[in-house]
């Protein structure tokens, strides 16, 4: 796979994206690029993208306080749904020019549509719906299916990755002084800025329908705890060892 380098975007706005939402966000993709950048400076787009994406998508899930990750009984990766979910996601809606503001959808549309791409980017959220719950749990364990093509699939694992940058999402949002449902907010604002930096370096209809994909994705999935994730990482330890 190629690698590229990219240089940055500007920004639109919406009432949702408020000056301490921006700022929050810009220290977030500033955290993900730095997980996926190598020591020559040079990012793997896909990479980038998917990591923010998952931050996103997680985030809409934490969001609707569901539950809570470290007591919970729900196997890590196993597939979650539910109305609030879809709330911080696109509203509930299938139609995009419906998706309220403070929506992930909402968010990028808004950011994104028109400097960035055309809005017929963004698939029909219906199909996107249906697609990830049919496809939810269908990858090797910790990944989200996607369509895009095999050059294109993510080399980073969402379910371990979003654990590993939930602290960095956590200490971004306190610096701001931001609530906690406004998590999905701050991550989709990020995703945005992720995007308008690699618009030179990529396709950007694979770079968007990788970044849905992956949020929606992630957001049907439930997260890794604590527990779980020692317990992962003493099992490679060993694996390692033998």
């Amino acid at each position: 796979m190629a690698r590229r380098s990219f240089g940055g975007g500007g920004g639109s706005g919406t009432a949702a994206v408020t000056p301490a939402v921006r700022k929050s966000a810009a220290q977030l993709a500033k955290v993900a690029l730095g997980y996926v950048q190598e020591e020559s400076g040079t990012v793997r787009v896909e990479d980038y993208v998917t990591v923010l994406a998952t931050l996103t998508g997680e985030a809409a899930l934490l969001a609707a306080d569901l539950y809570d990750i470290e007591t919970s009984t729900i196997t890590p990766g196993a597939p979650v749904f539910g109305d609030a979910i879809n709330c911080n996601l696109s509203g509930d809606q299938s139609d995009l020019a419906k998706c309220p503001a403070d929506s992930v959808v909402g968010i990028l549309v808004s950011e994104l549509v028109p400097a960035t791409v055309p809005l017929d980017l963004f698939r029909p959220l219906d199909g996107l719906y249906a697609w990830v719950a049919a496809s939810v749990g269908k990858a090797a364990w910790g990944n989200v299916t996607t369509s895009v093509a095999a050059s294109n699939k993510p080399h980073v694992m969402p379910l371990r990755l979003a654990y590993e940058l939930r602290g960095a999402v956590d200490a971004a949002q306190s610096k701001a002084g931001l609530a906690r449902d406004l998590r999905h907010v701050v991550c989709a604002v990020a995703l945005a800025d992720c995007l308008k930096q690699v618009k030179p370096a990529c396709d950007m209809s694979m770079a968007v329908t990788l970044a849905m994909e992956v949020a929606f994705g992630t957001a049907k999935m439930a997260p890794m705890s604590r527990a779980a994730f020692e317990t992962v990482a003493r099992s490679e330890g060993q694996r390692k060892q033998q």
